[in-house]
C-alpha cells in the first residue's frame, strides 16, 4: 500500500525544492498537497525505481518535471505540440518530450510497449470532458496494463465526474485529492497488489429521495423550472455515493434512478418505492391518519389565513418532500437494512452545491458523529423563536437541511421531534419550512445537537474543519449569537473557526481576524462573570 500521510510525502521529498528551485518553476509548483498537485508526483515516482512514467499532456512541463524527482525513472511526457518552453526543463536527463497524441488510437499502438512498461502514467488532458479519458481506461483494462493512472480534476469537471471518474469500478479507484490537486486527484490501480488507503465507512446508511413535484396539484412556475431533467443532470454524484444508499422515488422515477447508480453498488443500495401523496407519519409504530395530500390542503389554507414572505418555489408539496426527509429517516433506521450505526440525510441533488462537497464527504463521514449534527448558518434567538407569529412572518431558516448526520438513536430522536414540531406548527395555523423545525427542536433540546458552521455552499465542506468562506460563519452566526447573548454557544463557533484557521486549512482576512479574535475575548469574559 502506497502511503499518503502528509508526513511520509514530505519526508520523502526531504530535497524537493532544492532539487527543483534552479529550473525557475512557479510558485504553485512548490505549493503544498492539498492544493496542488506537483509534491505528490514527485513523491509518487519514488515508489518505484528504473522503470518508465507517462505523462500525458505536458501542459507546460512541470508536471513531468515533478515526476522526473526520482532519477533512476524514464519520464516521457506526450502532446501534441511542443509546449515546453523552459529550456532547462527540456534538458532534464530522465525527461523526454514526445510531440504525439498519444490518446489517438493509431498513435497509441506505436508506444504500447512504452506504455505496458510504464508503472505510472498521469493524465491532465483538455478539455476535460472525461470522455477520452474513460477511452483510455477501457484501452488500459483491454491490453492488460498492471500500473497506475493519475487523473487530475476529477471533482472541478462535472463531465471528468460522470464520464470518466464514476465509470470505473470503486473496487479499483482511490480519491487523493486531499494530497494532490485542489480540483480533484484521482488514482486507478489496475494491479490489485498495489493500492493507496481508503476510510472505512461502511457502518453508514445515507437516504435520499426523489419525487417528481411538478406532478402535484400545487406546482408553481418555480417548481416546474426545475422539472425531472434538472434534477436527474445532477443527481450522478449522488447516486455513485460508494456507500450504503436507501432511495426513495415515485414509480415513474425508479428505473432511470437505477441506471444511474453504478451496477458495482448493486449490494449497497435499497429502493424504497412510494407515492407522494400517500406517505404518512408514523408515531410510536402506527401510521398516522393523515396522508400528505391531507397535510397540502392544510398547509395551502394556513398560508392562506396567515401569509407570509416565503420563495414561490417552497410549494405545500415541495414542504412536504422536505418533511418527508424525516420519515424516510425513521423508517430506514428502524429497517436498517445495511445494520449501520450512523444514517445521514444527502439531498439527491448535492453535486448544486459545489463539487468541494464531495471532496469532503467522505472526510465528513469518517468523523462519526453520533448527534444530530448539521450546518449551524445563522443564528436566530430563542426569544424569537419562542414568538411564533413573528417567528413564521418569514422564511426563518438558520440550520440547512440538506445534508445532516446523526447516530441511530440521536437521529431517530431528532427527526420524532421535527415532525411534531411539524404537526405543533400546523395545528397553530403554520406551515412553513422545514429548517425553521430545527431551532424551534434544537432549543428545546440542545442535547441532541453537534453543530458545525458555514453557508449552504458548504453544508458538507464545513462538516470536519472550516475549508471555504469562513468570513460567512462570523458575520452570521458568531456576531448573531453573541448579540443574543448566547455566549456559550458563540465561543463554540469561534473555536470551531480559529481550529481552522490555526490548522492550515482555510485563511481569515486582517478585518476578520480581529472580529474573531474579539468575540472570543469577550465571550470569554461574559462566561467568566455568569460563572
Amino acid at each position: 500500500m502506497i502511503s499518503t500521510a502528509i508526513d511520509d510525502i514530505r519526508q520523502t521529498t526531504h530535497d524537493y525544492e532544492s532539487t527543483f528551485r534552479p529550473y525557475s518553476p512557479p510558485d504553485d509548483f512548490f505549493a503544498p498537497c492539498g492544493k496542488e498537485h506537483f509534491r505528490f508526483l514527485a513523491y509518487l515516482s519514488t515508489q518505484w525505481s528504473n522503470t518508465t512514467i507517462i505523462n500525458i499532456h505536458t501542459n507546460g512541463g512541470y508536471e513531468a518535471l515533478a515526476l522526473s524527482y526520482n532519477p533512476t525513472n524514464t519520464v516521457l511526457s506526450f502532446d501534441t505540440a511542443n509546449r515546453v518552453q523552459n529550456s532547462a526543463i527540456a534538458n532534464r536527463s530522465n525527461l523526454f518530450f514526445e510531440t504525439a497524441d498519444i490518446l489517438d488510437p493509431l498513435v497509441r499502438e506505436t508506444w504500447r510497449e512504452s506504455i505496458l512498461r510504464a508503472a505510472l502514467i498521469f493524465v491532465d488532458v483538455e478539455p476535460h470532458d472525461g470522455l477520452r479519458e474513460y477511452e483510455l481506461y477501457q484501452y488500459l483494462d483491454r491490453i492488460g496494463y498492471r500500473g497506475v493512472v493519475i487523473f487530475d480534476d476529477i471533482w472541478y469537471f462535472q463531465s471528468m465526474r460522470n464520464h470518466c471518474w464514476y465509470q470505473i469500478p470503486d473496487s479499483r479507484r482511490y480519491d487523493l485529492t486531499e494530497v494532490g490537486h485542489w480540483s480533484g486527484c484521482g488514482a486507478v490501480c489496475f494491479d490489485s497488489a498495489v493500492s493507496f488507503p481508503k476510510r472505512d465507512n461502511s457502518n453508514w446508511t445515507l437516504v435520499s429521495a426523489y419525487f417528481n413535484l411538478t406532478k402535484c396539484p400545487d406546482a408553481s412556475p418555480e417548481i416546474c423550472a426545475r422539472d425531472k431533467s434538472y434534477y436527474f443532470s445532477h443527481a450522478r454524484s449522488t447516486l455513485s455515493l460508494p456507500y450504503n444508499l436507501v432511495i426513495y422515488c415515485d414509480e415513474e422515477s425508479m428505473e432511470e434512478i437505477m441506471r444511474l447508480r453504478p451496477p458495482w453498488f448493486a449490494h449497497r443500495t435499497r429502493y424504497v418505492l412510494r407515492e407522494f401523496d400517500q406517505l404518512r407519519f408514523v408515531k410510536n409504530g402506527q401510521p398516522l391518519p393523515e396522508t400528505f395530500a391531507d397535510y397540502r390542503d392544510r398547509i395551502i389554507a394556513n398560508r392562506r389565513e396567515k401569509p407570509y414572505h416565503f420563495d414561490r418555489r417552497n410549494t405545500a408539496s415541495y414542504y412536504l418532500f422536505c418533511m418527508a426527509r424525516y420519515a424516510m429517516l425513521k423508517e430506514t433506521i428502524e429497517g436498517n437494512p445495511f445494520g449501520s450505526t450512523h444514517f445521514a440525510w444527502i439531498n439527491f441533488c448535492i453535486e448544486r452545491m459545489g463539487f468541494q462537497n464531495l471532496i469532503r464527504l467522505d472526510e465528513a463521514l469518517a468523523v462519526r458523529r453520533d448527534k444530530f449534527s448539521t450546518c449551524y448558518i445563522d443564528y436566530v434567538p430563542e426569544h424569537l423563536v419562542r414568538n411564533t407569529p413573528e417567528y413564521f412572518q418569514f422564511g426563518r431558516c438558520s440550520m440547512c437541511s440538506g445534508y445532516f448526520t446523526g447516530n441511530a438513536t440521536y437521529m431517530f430522536q431528532a427527526c420524532d421531534l421535527i415532525e411534531d414540531k411539524f404537526l405543533e406548527y400546523l395545528a397553530q395555523g403554520y406551515g412553513h419550512a422545514d429548517e425553521q423545525l430545527f431551532s424551534a427542536v434544537y432549543f428545546d433540546r440542545p442535547d441532541l445537537f453537534e453543530h458545525y458552521y458555514g453557508d449552504y455552499l458548504q453544508m458538507i465542506t464545513n462538516y470536519t474543519y472550516i475549508y471555504e468562506a469562513p468570513e460567512p460563519p462570523v458575520y452570521n452566526f458568531i456576531r448573531n449569537s453573541f448579540n443574543a447573548g448566547n455566549f456559550a454557544k458563540c465561543l463554540e463557533g469561534c473555536r470551531f473557526v480559529q481550529r481552522s484557521v490555526d490548522l492550515g486549512k482555510c485563511a481569515l482576512s486582517p478585518e476578520y481576524t480581529e472580529y474573531l479574535a474579539y468575540y472570543t475575548q469577550a465571550c470569554v469574559n461574559n462566561l467568566s462573570q455568569l460563572a
